[in-house]
């Protein structure tokens, strides 16, 4: 038999209800947005009412994005879409937008390079990578710089603009 003393310190290790329907609500959101296109936040709260998150609130859903530090971006059929940015540098709940890392957008006649502020070209890049554009045939990452491949080096502005154009979309 277990003496309260044993029952108080298992109760003080195990998490609060809230804090365990908060973590299942961010995990059950990390993996809808990693698996499916939604272009807005109702499409979102929706699809996790249909999981069991049956109360879930506009502002909640806005919440969990913000956590999980999701970017809007532009996918290959043109329309804008939340999509999680991997191995983000800030910590959870921070509100850094893509936009805040980005220094300049720059190019020659054979590249594309975007100056970041350091330690961001990862993120970068990844967004550019899971929004692929057909002028971009691939990005590379330093610590504050992202180097892109145009497809073409004859399209090398294009690919300026297709890198623009995504960033601008991640807003």
């Amino acid at each position: 038999m277990s003496s309260s003393k044993e029952v108080a310190m298992v109760k003080t290790l195990s998490r609060p209800p809230e804090q365990e329907s908060d973590l299942a609500q961010l995990d059950a959101c990390r993996q809808i947005i990693g698996q499916h296109c939604y272009s807005t936040q109702e499409e979102i709260r929706r699809e996790l009412a249909e999981r069991g998150f049956a109360d879930i609130s506009q502002s909640t859903i806005s919440r969990l994005l913000r956590r999980l530090g999701v970017a809007k971006a532009q996918n290959a059929n043109g329309k804008k879409v939340y999509t999680l940015v991997d191995d983000q540098l800030e910590p959870a709940g921070s509100t850094r937008s893509v936009h805040d890392m980005v220094r300049a957008v720059v190019h020659n006649q054979q590249m594309v390079l975007v100056h970041t502020t350091p330690g961001a070209a990862t993120v970068v890049a990844r967004l550019l990578d899971r929004h692929a554009d057909p002028e971009i045939l691939g990005a590379v990452a330093g610590n504050d710089v992202v180097l892109i491949a145009p497809r073409h080096i004859s399209r090398t502005r294009q690919a300026h603009a297709a890198v623009v154009r995504t960033l601008e979309q991640a807003r």
